[in-house]
């Protein structure tokens, strides 16, 4: 028999069959039961409701690239998928994270937890796709790539480049990202190019030494200014007198001895060593012309003012050596040329001789107990040329 259906009966079969595949498809992914107990369990082990990210703010939520799932809590989320399982993040790494359009992005899904106890009290957190970097002064960023693998290749943030401190910009068929000492560069047909303010003579931070000259090597430095006779640059000065005017009021006077040497005078310099000691000898007190510190306007000889222990290792035994080994950092200067490391400055121990290096490098220095600048950026020895 046939059954008559009128036109309103079938309009709203059809109506109700829309709505039921309609409500399939809003309704959220069921969420896998490993995802779920992963989550947990990895939050459980963070401290729970209590613990780095505090309580959950709703359920597992699914559906993301790869067959991953996330959850919310207070301070943070933990993403799930199946090749990197569940791993939370959080704080400012998590922010450069989502920065990266989070796990649909080039980073993809976390692979591990944050990770501290970087140089400078860094830490670190590693994704599929590369790490983000975090350190108080130059915040959070990742490295990823050809530029990774080149900031790697030269001491990652323990290197003469230091942690990042932009993401990856492209334009123009060119990626570049900078760091805190320099800067690296990408495109398919030049490859990568790093340029290190360690390089570059007008730099705070250029390292000079036997190994090292300065290019140009006859460099003259702009700025200069005096600070009581010698010449300093003006970044150096104005620490310097800072410095002079602190331990003054100390009651620890310190006199500036010698700054600023141009090429000429420390050819003349060096010549006069020689004629007197002997090149060897000359090679442990005096550097050749064109490889001085001083000649970039950076280094300053302290003294005291009756001239005591003058040039001389006693001289770190004086009220000024003393005063200077304590308090320079604080200034953004570090003694170049600590004791017992000839084997890597190429000088004797000089307590007198002060580098300034920003106060970033100084303090980091310091409180790492790192004794050389070669150490601090990842260079070699240098002891002799």
């Amino acid at each position: 028999m046939r059954e008559n259906i009128s036109p309103g009966t079938g309009l709203r079969r059809v109506l109700l069959v829309l709505l039921c595949c309609l409500g399939l498809l809003l309704a959220p992914l069921a969420v896998p039961a490993s995802a779920a107990t992963a989550i947990e369990a990895e939050h459980q082990r963070l401290g729970g409701a209590d613990g780095r990210l505090g309580r959950a703010l709703g359920p597992e939520r699914c559906g993301l690239v790869r067959g991953g799932c996330y959850r919310s809590f207070e301070r943070g989320s933990i993403h799930w998928s199946p090749r990197t399982g569940a791993r939370p993040t959080w704080g400012a790494i998590r922010g450069a994270w989502a920065g990266q359009d989070w796990e649909r992005g080039r980073l993809g899904y976390p692979v591990g937890r944050e990770v501290c106890g970087l140089r400078d009290a860094g830490c670190y957190q590693g994704f599929e796709g590369g790490v983000v970097l975090w350190s108080r002064a130059s915040g959070a960023h990742p490295t990823l790539g050809g530029i990774r693998a080149a900031w790697l290749r030269h001491g990652a943030e323990r290197g003469a480049l230091g942690y990042p401190t932009s993401a990856e910009a492209c334009a123009g068929g060119t990626c570049r990202q900078s760091f805190q000492r320099g800067s690296v560069s990408w495109s398919p047909g030049a490859g990568t190019r790093v340029a290190r303010e360690i390089d570059r003579a007008a730099s705070v931070y250029v390292v000079v030494n036997k190994r090292r000259p300065l290019n140009p090597v006859d460099h003259v430095p702009r700025g200069l200014e005096s600070v009581g006779g010698p010449l300093l640059r003006a970044d150096a000065a104005a620490a310097f007198r800072r410095m002079r005017a602190d331990a003054a009021a100390t009651g620890v006077p310190i006199t500036a001895v010698s700054g600023y040497r141009s090429y000429t005078t420390q050819a003349g310099l060096y010549r006069d060593y020689v004629a007197r000691y002997g090149r060897e000898q000359a090679d442990l007190i005096s550097a050749r012309p064109g490889h001085s510190e001083h000649q970039t306007g950076l280094a300053l000889d302290i003294g005291n003012p009756d001239g005591a222990c003058g040039l001389q290792s006693c001289f770190a035994d004086t009220p000024a050596g003393a005063w200077a080994r304590a308090h320079a950092h604080e200034y953004g200067f570090v003694v170049r040329y600590p004791a017992g490391r000839t084997g890597t400055t190429g000088y004797a121990y000089e307590p007198w001789h002060l580098r300034y290096v920003g106060g970033h490098v100084a303090a980091g220095m310091v409180s790492q107990r790192i004794p050389t600048l070669e150490h601090y950026m990842g260079l070699p020895p240098a002891p002799s040329y």
